[in-house]
C-alpha cells in the first residue's frame, strides 16, 4: 500500500503534527508514506523541511502567495494539483486546502476516489469565501476521520456525515523523559487565531500582575491562517496591559525548546474557544506540567476537570487567574492532577492511531471493487 499524506504547512499547525506523527507510526508498521506539503515561493527561508526532522520522505510545492485569499487558495491547490503524483493507492488531506485539491483530482479521474480526510474541528472562518472552500470540502465525497467523538457528532448532527474517530496520540517518551525544576511561568501553545484565546492569556496575566504574583507568560504562536491576527496587536494588548516584559512570545521554537519549555512550566495554559482535541494539551500533560484550559470541543474527553486538569468557562479571565492561583500554591492537588495526567496519556498512541488507520485504508480500497 502506498499512501500520500498532505498537509498545507511546514510549521509546527496541529494537522502538520499530526501528519508527521501518524505517516511515521505507518512507516514503522510497514506502510510505504510520503509527505507532501505546501511552501510559500518567497519566503525568505530556503529549507524545504518540516519544522523537525523525520524519517518519512518529503516533497515540498512552492506556491506563488497572494494577500487575497481567494488567489491564495487557488495558488496552494493548483500546487498540489500540478505536482502530486498520481500512483498512490490512498490520498489522505489533513485539511480543507488538500481535500479540495484531491477532490478536484478526482473528479478528472487522475486519482482513485474515495480519498481519505482527518477532520481535525470545523473551523468556522469568518472570512465568507475561507469559509465556503472548508464547507465544500467537508461536503465531498471523501472518507472523514474525526479525532474526537464531539467532532464526530457535530460532522452527523449539523451535515448527515458520517465519520470513525481515531485518537491523536502522544509520544510519551519524549515529553516524559526530561525532568527539570518549575520556574514562575505560565506556557502556552497554540496560535494567534481567535479560536486559540491568547488574549485570555494575556488578560489572565494582568490580573495575577496586579496581585502582585511574581509569574510571566510565555506564548508559541503563529499568526493564523488568515494572516490578520497579526503580533502587532498582541504586543499593544501587552503594552495597555502593563505587561511588557512580562510576556514572551514566539512564533516558533525548536523541539528541543519545546520539550523543555514543557518540563520547566508551573502550569500550561490554553483558553481556546474551540478546540478538535488538544495536541499541544497531550504534550504538556505527558511532561507532567498541570493544565488549565476549556470545556470546549475534544478537550472534555481528553481533560476532566478537578480529576487530571482544571477547565474553565471559555472567556472567564477571573476564573483562569484563580484556577492558576489554586495550582501555584496548592502542592498536593498539583501532583495529583499531574500523576493522573500522565496516566490518561498512556491510553493515546500513535501505534493505535496508525493501527485504526491501516484498518480504514483497507476498507477504501476494497470498496473500490
Amino acid at each position: 500500500m502506498k499512501v500520500a499524506m498532505l498537509t498545507y504547512s511546514l510549521r509546527p499547525r496541529g494537522g502538520v503534527v499530526h501528519a508527521l506523527h501518524l505517516a511515521e507510526a505507518l512507516q514503522i508498521m510497514g506502510t510505504e508514506v510520503t509527505l507532501f506539503s505546501l511552501k510559500r515561493r518567497d519566503s525568505l527561508d530556503s529549507s524545504k523541511k518540516f519544522y523537525r526532522e523525520t524519517s518519512v520522505p518529503v516533497t515540498v510545492f512552492e506556491f506563488t502567495w497572494h494577500d487575497d485569499i481567494k488567489e491564495r487558495l487557488r495558488a496552494m491547490t493548483e500546487a498540489f494539483i500540478d505536482g502530486l503524483p498520481r500512483e498512490f493507492d490512498i490520498y489522505h488531506a489533513q485539511d480543507c486546502v488538500c481535500d479540495t485539491a484531491l477532490q478536484l483530482l478526482v473528479s478528472e479521474g487522475a486519482i482513485p476516489s474515495p480519498t481519505v480526510r482527518t477532520v481535525h474541528h470545523m473551523e468556522g472562518f469568518l472570512d465568507a469565501y475561507l469559509n465556503k472552500c472548508e464547507m465544500t470540502a467537508l461536503l465531498g465525497n471523501t472518507v472523514k476521520i474525526t479525532v474526537s467523538e464531539y467532532w464526530k457528532e457535530q460532522l452527523h448532527n449539523k451535515h448527515g456525515l458520517d465519520s470513525i474517530v481515531i485518537y491523536n496520540g502522544v509520544d510519551t517518551g519524549r515529553f516524559g523523559k526530561t525532568t527539570s525544576p518549575r520556574e514562575p511561568f505560565v506556557l502556552f501553545v497554540g496560535g494567534m487565531e481567535s479560536r486559540k484565546g491568547l488574549e485570555f492569556a494575556i488578560q489572565t496575566l494582568e490580573i495575577l500582575v496586579k496581585k502582585g504574583r511574581g509569574i510571566r507568560l510565555i506564548a508559541i504562536a503563529r499568526p493564523g491562517f488568515k494572516g490578520v491576527e497579526s503580533r502587532a496587536w498582541f504586543d499593544h494588548l501587552i503594552e495597555r496591559c502593563g505587561l511588557v516584559g512580562k510576556v514572551e512570545i514566539h512564533e516558533l521554537v525548536d523541539d528541543e525548546e519545546l520539550t523543555r519549555l514543557y518540563a520547566t512550566a508551573s502550569i500550561f495554559f490554553l483558553p481556546t474557544r474551540m478546540e478538535g482535541w488538544g495536541l499541544s494539551i497531550m504534550e504538556a500533560m505527558a511532561s507532567g506540567c498541570p493544565i488549565i484550559s476549556t470545556p470546549v470541543g475534544g478537550i472534555t474527553e481528553l481533560v476532566h476537570s478537578g480529576e487530571n486538569g482544571l477547565l474553565v468557562p471559555v472567556g472567564d479571565v477571573h476564573g483562569f487567574a484563580e484556577a492558576i492561583e489554586r495550582l501555584l500554591d496548592d502542592k498536593a492537588l498539583r501532583d495529583r492532577l499531574c500523576a493522573a495526567a500522565k496516566e490518561t496519556v498512556k491510553r493515546f498512541s500513535w501505534d493505535v492511531s496508525a493501527e485504526k488507520t491501516i484498518e480504514l485504508y483497507n476498507r477504501v480500497i476494497s470498496s473500490r471493487g
